[in-house]
């Protein structure tokens, strides 16, 4: 188990680099208003933030590993077919392990998350072939966009269920880290590549490619 060191790392008179010196905090309201204006995106976004995050957080904890995160690489996992599962299993276990150390109610079901975000891919990944395809009718595609967007929302829920027990975890080490995270550029980027897409997306249902 690890032990935590003593002293005001997240005050204002010895500020860190990273999201942890300008709170930590981010509302499921930003995840699921994100979400659904880039049309998914920030998933791979709030993977990258989060990690980073941790990866900040446990700069600070005595006996840690020395294991290197890399939050960039461990963002684009997601787009890695099988592995970015594992990835998103670990993302989750090692926070919960975080709070198991502190104390700290949790209700991160790992096996349960980890689930919805394999069949919810799936699906995903199924109605995204039958959107572009021609040889399938107007109905059907339109049919596999709304599933398309049922399988957002699954991921919507995942993140603010593992959200919502972050939170908890960092208003337990310090209540100056609920302050909300910083907007981030890459906030942005999801944004402007979201609305992209909304606008490319009826034209895609009529006239696949």
């Amino acid at each position: 188990m690890a032990t935590w060191q003593s002293g005001d790392y997240y005050g204002e008179e010895n500020r860190q680099p990273g999201d942890l010196a300008g709170g930590a905090y981010i509302s499921t309201g930003r995840i699921i208003g994100l979400s659904i204006v880039s049309l998914g995106i920030y998933w791979l976004y709030w993977m990258y933030r989060t990690w980073k995050q941790y990866r900040d957080h446990t700069a600070f904890v005595v006996g840690d590993s020395g294991q290197v995160h890399y939050p960039v690489w461990h963002g684009l996992t997601q787009l890695v077919p099988i592995y970015g599962f594992f990835r998103f299993h670990a993302h989750i276990r090692s926070y919960k392990e975080l709070m198991l150390e502190r104390g700290v109610p949790d209700t991160l079901n790992l096996g349960g998350l980890t689930a919805i975000v394999v069949i919810s891919t799936i699906v995903g990944f199924i109605a995204g072939i039958l959107r572009g395809s021609d040889e399938v009718s107007l109905a059907v595609r339109l049919i596999a966009f709304v599933i398309q967007l049922a399988t957002i929302a699954a991921s919507i829920g995942v993140m603010c269920r593992v959200q919502s027990n972050l939170n908890r975890y960092w208003a337990d080490v310090d209540n100056r880290l609920t302050q909300s995270a910083r907007f981030g550029k890459g906030e942005i980027v999801c944004i402007v590549l979201g609305v992209l897409f909304w606008i490319g997306t009826p034209a895609g249902i009529i006239w696949p490619a």
